[in-house]
């Protein structure tokens, strides 16, 4: 019995390591991105690519809309939505899994806001493209509150005078 117990342990070392090898090796020997990094500039890029097609914007010289007005840009929007998606994907493997069920629950959230995103950037609908986009809005705030709070800022009271 013993025996088998060290043998069974030295196969799951063995499998650990080999599947890590395997990762590295993908990566062409490049270390994962640290989460902080991944998110700062690898994520919140893509989402502020993506909340761009439907930024709605005044200024001196009148009103400005991002909205998507050729198929090359319905095309970009629906790239930005499935590179968030894949991102989501990513967050819920190594290295970036919590051990916490409220990350892959946040995860898989963001996964499916970011899916209707790249749905109604396919179908050219501007309003399913502008609630995916508060949705994903949502999931990421309500991400950051439970995991780096220092993100969000509360916002100040309503004045009640």
């Amino acid at each position: 019995m013993k025996h088998r117990t060290i043998l069974l342990l030295a196969a799951s070392l063995a499998g650990s390591a080999i599947a890590s090898t395997t990762i590295f090796a993908q990566t062409n020997g490049l270390e994962p991105l640290p989460l902080p990094e991944l998110m700062g500039h690898v994520m919140q890029r893509n989402a502020y690519q993506l909340w761009a097609w439907t930024a709605l914007e005044a200024d001196a010289t009148g009103n400005h809309s991002g909205e998507p007005k050729t198929e090359e840009d319905w095309e970009n929007a629906e790239s930005d939505a499935l590179t968030l998606r894949q991102l989501a994907v990513v967050l819920r493997g190594a290295p970036y899994r919590q051990e916490d069920p409220r990350w892959d629950k946040l995860a898989g959230d963001l996964e499916a806001a970011a899916t209707a995103s790249a749905q109604s950037a396919e179908r050219k609908d501007l309003a399913g493209l502008t609630a995916a986009g508060e949705a994903i809005n949502a999931r990421c705030v309500a991400c950051h509150w439970a995991f780096a709070p220092t993100l969000e800022e509360v916002p100040p009271p309503v004045p009640v005078s």
